[in-house]
C-alpha cells in the first residue's frame, strides 16, 4: 500500500488522494461525529450560560454524573481518568469530558474541511497535519475497537473470506494506518 504524501517548501504537506477515498474518509469522519452526538448531544461546551457574567458559559454549571460510554468505541476514546478511582473518574470526566470530545471535534472537522473532493492533492500546514493524525487516531482506534481487533489479526483478516462484511472495515484500517504513518514520517 503506497500513498503519496509528501513534504514541500515551507512545511506544507500534500497528501493524493482520489475521489473514492475521499468519499470513504468523508463517510467515516461523519459516522465518527454522530458518535460523539451520541454521547454528547447538542449540551453547550462547559454548561450553561452564566447569571454572573451574561454570554459566558459556566464549566462549572455540568453537574450531570457521567460514567464510562456504554460503547465500547466511545468507552476507548473517552477511557477512565483513574480506573482504581470510581469518584475521582466521575469528578474528573465531569469537568473534562466535554473538552475531550470538542478537541476530537475540531480534529474532525480540519480533516472534513481540507480533505477537498480528490481532484487535487490536499494540502496541509503544520497545525492541519497534527489535526489530522489525531482524527486518524480515533478513526482507527474507532475501527480496531468495531473489529475487536488483537495481536495477529492480520493473520484474522487474511483468513477471512472474500464475502466476509468485516473486510471493507480491515482495509479501512490498514488504509488509514499506512496515511498515519506517512503523516508521521513527513511531519518530522
Amino acid at each position: 500500500m503506497s500513498l503519496d504524501i509528501k513534504r514541500e517548501r515551507g512545511g506544507v504537506v500534500t497528501i493524493a488522494l482520489d475521489e473514492h477515498e475521499v468519499l470513504v474518509v468523508r463517510s467515516a469522519c461523519q459516522q465518527m461525529a454522530e458518535l460523539f452526538d451520541s454521547r454528547d448531544g447538542d449540551a453547550p461546551r462547559g454548561g450553561t450560560e452564566s447569571t454572573v457574567i451574561p454570554g459566558v458559559l459556566d464549566p462549572f454549571a455540568d453537574t450531570a454524573e457521567k460514567s464510562l460510554p456504554d460503547d465500547p468505541a466511545l468507552a476507548r476514546l473517552l477511557p477512565d481518568a483513574y480506573p482504581d478511582d470510581i469518584e475521582a473518574t466521575g469528578e474528573f470526566r465531569r469537568y473534562s469530558e466535554s473538552d475531550v470530545i470538542a478537541f476530537k471535534r475540531g480534529n474532525l472537522t480540519t480533516m472534513l474541511a481540507t480533505l477537498g473532493d480528490g481532484t487535487e492533492p490536499v494540502r496541509l500546514d503544520r497545525e492541519q497535519v497534527h489535526a489530522w493524525m489525531y482524527a486518524i487516531n480515533d478513526l482507527r482506534l474507532t475501527i480496531g475497537t468495531r473489529l475487536e481487533l488483537e495481536e495477529g489479526y492480520v493473520e484474522q483478516m487474511a483468513a477471512l473470506p472474500p464475502e466476509d462484511p468485516r473486510l471493507p472495515l480491515y482495509y479501512l484500517y490498514e488504509w488509514l494506518s499506512a496515511l498515519q504513518d506517512g503523516l508521521i514520517r513527513v511531519a518530522r
